[in-house]
C-alpha cells in the first residue's frame, strides 16, 4: 500500500513540474525527500522553496552561464624564436636549421667538402646513418666544437656556427641542390634554437627553446635527433610558404568568380597549378616521414622520445594536418576551375559543330536554288524551241 501511495505522489509532483506558468516570480523546488517514519505517518514531504525574480532583459543562454567559469582553450601554435633574444643568454650556443632545396646530392657534396679541406666527414658514434653527411670543421674556435649536419631531404643544421659561416656554407651547397627554394623563403623559414650543458643531468631533454645536453659525454646521437626534428620543421615551413604563393593565385580566380560570376582561365595554367599541388602533397605525405616516426628511432627508445618531444614543440603534426586541409581546399577549387574550362571548351566545340552544320545547310540551299533555276531555264528554252517551228508553219499557211 505504501508503495502504491508513493507512486501516486511522485506522479502528481511530476505533473505539477511539467506545467508552465507565466509568473514574474518563479518558484524552484528542491528534490523531494521521502521519510517513512511509521505506519501511521506514511511519508513526509520536506522541500525548500526558493523564490527568484527573473526579467526578460537579463536572460542569458544556459550553456554560457554554465561555462562562464571555464577558461577558453587557446590554440597551441609554434612561434619562431627570435635570434636577438637567444644570443643574450649566457652559456648557450646557437643552432640554425635551413631548408634550401627539395634534396641534395650528398655524394658530390661529401667529395666537395673533402676537396675544400675546411671540413672533414664525421660519424655518429658507431652508427652509420644513411642519407646524412656530417661535417666537422678542421679549424676550431674556442673550446666548444662546431658541427654541420646535411640531410638528403634538402636541409642543413648548424651547431655552434655563426651566421656568417652558415651563409658561406649555404652559398657553397647551392651547386649540389636539386629544385632549390627561393632565398627569401630559406631565410624566413629557418629555425633557431640554443643548447646548453647542464651539470648533474643524466639525460638530454628539451627545455622551452633550448636543448639540454649532458656534459663530458658524446651527445652526437642526441644532436642528430634534435637536428632531424628542426630540419623537418624548416622543410614544412618552406612547403607552407609554397602553398601560400599557390593559394594567392587561386584566390584571384575565386575573387573574379565572386565579383563577375564567371572567370576565364587557361586550362594549361590550371593543370600546371594542379600538378604543383599534387607534387607538394606527394612530398608531404609520401616522400617525407612527417606523418610517422622514422625507422631509425624504432630501436632507440630514448632517441625516439627526444625526436617526438621536439616534433611536438614545433607543432609539426598539427601543421601537417592543416597543410593537408589547405591543399585539399585548393585542389577542390582548381578542379572546379578545370571542369569549368573543360565545359567551356566543350561548349565551344558544340558551337563550332553547329556553325559547320549551318554552313552546310546554306551550301545545300544554294545548290538547291541553282538546280531549281537551271530547271526553270531548261523549261523556258524548251517551250521557245517548240513554239518557233509552229509559228513558222502558221506563217507559211497564211501566205
Amino acid at each position: 500500500m505504501s508503495v502504491y501511495l508513493t507512486r501516486i505522489a511522485v506522479s502528481a509532483i511530476r505533473n505539477i513540474s511539467n506545467k508552465s506558468f507565466t509568473l514574474s516570480n518563479v518558484v524552484e523546488f528542491s528534490p523531494v525527500k521521502l521519510f517513512l517514519n511509521n505506519r501511521s505517518d506514511v511519508f513526509n514531504l520536506s522541500r525548500q522553496l526558493i523564490v527568484r525574480n527573473f526579467t526578460t532583459d537579463t536572460i542569458q543562454p544556459v550553456v554560457a552561464l554554465e561555462n562562464a567559469s571555464i577558461p577558453l582553450k587557446k590554440k597551441t601554435a609554434h612561434k619562431k624564436a627570435v635570434l636577438e633574444d637567444l644570443t643574450k643568454k649566457e652559456g648557450h650556443y646557437l643552432t640554425f636549421a635551413y631548408a634550401t632545396a627539395n634534396s641534395y646530392d650528398l655524394k658530390a657534396l661529401k667529395e666537395a667538402l673533402v676537396q675544400q679541406k675546411l671540413y672533414e666527414p664525421g660519424k655518429l658514434k658507431a652508427h652509420e646513418v644513411g642519407d646524412v653527411v656530417i661535417a666537422n670543421p678542421v679549424y676550431t674556435i674556442g673550446t666548444e666544437p662546431r658541427e654541420i649536419i646535411f640531410f638528403k631531404e634538402g636541409a642543413v643544421v648548424f651547431w655552434n656556427c655563426t651566421e656568417l659561416e652558415a651563409s658561406n656554407v649555404l652559398d657553397f651547397v647551392k651547386r649540389y641542390e636539386i629544385e632549390s627554394y627561393p632565398k627569401d623563403v630559406v631565410e624566413r623559414e629557418r629555425e633557431v634554437m640554443t643548447y646548453v650543458y647542464q651539470p648533474n643531468v643524466k639525460k638530454c631533454h628539451l627545455q622551452e627553446s633550448c636543448f639540454v645536453l649532458v656534459p663530458d659525454r658524446d651527445n652526437s646521437l642526441e644532436k642528430y635527433s634534435f637536428s632531424h626534428a628542426m630540419a623537418q620543421s624548416a622543410r614544412l615551413g618552406a612547403w607552407e610558404a609554397r602553398l601560400e604563393s599557390l593559394a594567392a593565385s587561386v584566390r584571384e580566380h575565386s575573387a573574379i568568380m565572386e565579383r563577375d560570376g564567371a572567370t576565364y582561365v587557361d586550362k594549361k595554367e590550371v593543370v600546371r597549378k594542379l600538378g604543383e599541388l599534387f607534387s607538394l602533397r606527394h612530398r608531404l605525405n609520401v616522400e617525407s616521414d612527417l606523418l610517422d616516426t622514422p625507422d631509425f628511432y624504432w630501436e632507440e627508445e630514448e632517441l625516439e622520445r627526444l625526436y617526438s618531444n621536439t616534433v611536438a614543440y614545433f607543432t609539426i603534426p598539427r601543421r601537417t594536418r592543416v597543410l593537408n586541409e589547405r591543399l585539399s581546399h585548393c585542389v577542390e577549387l582548381l578542379e572546379l576551375l578545370s571542369s569549368w574550362a573543360a565545359d567551356r571548351h566543350h561548349v565551344r566545340l558544340e558551337w563550332m559543330v553547329i556553325a559547320l552544320i549551318l554552313a552546310e545547310v546554306c551550301f545545300e540551299l544554294l545548290h538547291f536554288f541553282e538546280r531549281s533555276s537551271r530547271s526553270v531555264r531548261r523549261k523556258t528554252s524548251y517551250t521557245v524551241d517548240f513554239e518557233d517551228p509552229l509559228l513558222h508553219d502558221i506563217s507559211i499557211i497564211d501566205t
